[in-house]
């Protein structure tokens, strides 16, 4: 497949974006070409607009700013929020192919806008957040896999060991597909939804880096090298399927698997130290680290991060995080430290603790 091509609609015009534009295309990965729009256009003309690049010109996915009814020259009189869901009825309907959109926006207009509608989030494959300076190339690389992804995904569930790459799906909490033999319907988004939203960004059933290694125990920073090393021990439990390209996952059924096979033990019941010491000798990776636990913990049997650090965390020592949706039965809730709680460390991304755990963090202040 060629680079993924995908069209930039904003009511800006500015040189904030062209730069963004120039910085998609610097990577390489992808291709970004502004769509000219005119203040006061049209929905209708808008939308066709969009399905003529999609079908004609064959772009392969949306890139588009929140806030098109913002301050800009260009301003038009409704959002992106609106425009993306009739794009989204219109390949439900199957009268265009279905595309990836990806939401493009300041911190502050997602909070204002964004974030307090909930009914919006299942619009958008992939949020990109505007910054002084984006990391292209990871997100880059997140554009490129939805669109790749995007032009092989099915309209049935008869596949679904195709797209998530694993023969024995069965093995696993038969809940976490259910909804997809629970609908009549199944269009190609549902999968691409349900892959990013809720198993890349939700614990178990994969994990993602930062979680792996808490759960071997190590330190990412301190090990260097020799965790890159140690990580290629475990291809075999690395996740294949949809969108891999670009979110690197792990299946934590497969890990916990190899895990009790190298040590016979649990190795949730094992200090940092000792799974490091049988990683160790069973691998040979001498150079990898042991983590430790963050200021105000004690415990190094990590199973977890604390989502404001990205630090290995024992979640009996963790407060879970305030979340914007309810969890599903078989995913593990978000924690931080009490040591990020104290440093306010996280608060400009949003996360903070859930208000249940108010009273319990106020109990080990005063233990302190």
């Amino acid at each position: 497949m060629s680079i993924p091509k995908y069209i930039y609609v904003d009511d800006e015009n500015d040189t904030s974006i062209e730069s963004l534009i120039n910085g998609f295309n610097d990577t390489k990965l992808i291709e970004v070409n502004q769509l000219t729009i005119t203040k006061g256009m049209d929905f209708s003309e808008l939308e066709n607009l969009i399905k003529s690049k999609i079908v004609d010109e064959k772009y392969d996915g949306l890139l588009i700013d929140l806030r098109l009814d913002g301050e800009g020259p260009n301003q038009l009189r409704y959002s992106a929020i609106s425009i993306s869901s009739e794009l989204r009825a219109v390949c439900a309907r199957k009268e265009i192919p279905s595309f990836p959109i990806v939401l493009c926006s300041t911190l502050d207009k997602m909070k204002e806008t964004y974030k307090s509608d909930k009914t919006s989030h299942d619009l958008f494959d992939y949020t990109f957040r505007k910054s002084e300076n984006p990391d292209y190339e990871r997100f880059s690389r997140k554009l490129k896999a939805l669109a790749e992804g995007y032009k092989g995904l099915p309209n049935d569930i008869d596949t679904l060991d195709k797209i998530f790459q694993r023969k024995d799906l069965n093995n696993l909490d038969q809940r976490i597909f259910e909804r997809f033999y629970n609908q009549d319907i199944i269009v190609p988004y549902d999968f691409a939804h349900f892959t990013v939203k809720t198993l890349f960004h939700a614990t178990n059933p994969l994990i993602k880096e930062t979680i792996l290694a808490a759960r071997l125990g190590v330190s990412i920073n301190k090990s260097g090298k020799h965790w890159i090393e140690l990580l290629s021990k475990f291809e075999d439990c690395k996740f294949y399927g949809l969108f891999s390209n670009g979110w690197d996952r792990w299946w934590a059924d497969l890990l916990n698997i190899k895990l009790k096979g190298i040590s016979g033990k649990n190795f949730s019941f094992l200090k940092a130290e000792e799974r490091v010491a049988i990683l160790k000798e069973t691998y040979k990776v001498d150079g990898i680290i042991a983590a430790e636990p963050l200021s105000h913990n004690n415990s190094s049997e990590f199973w977890t991060i604390c989502e404001a650090t990205k630090c290995p965390l024992d979640p009996l020592e963790g407060f879970k995080v305030r979340l914007s949706h309810e969890l599903k039965a078989w995913q593990e809730p978000k924690y931080m430290s009490l040591y990020a709680i104290l440093e306010r460390i996280g608060i400009d991304k949003g996360i903070e603790p859930n208000y249940t755990e108010i009273e319990r963090i106020e109990e080990c202040k005063r233990n302190l």
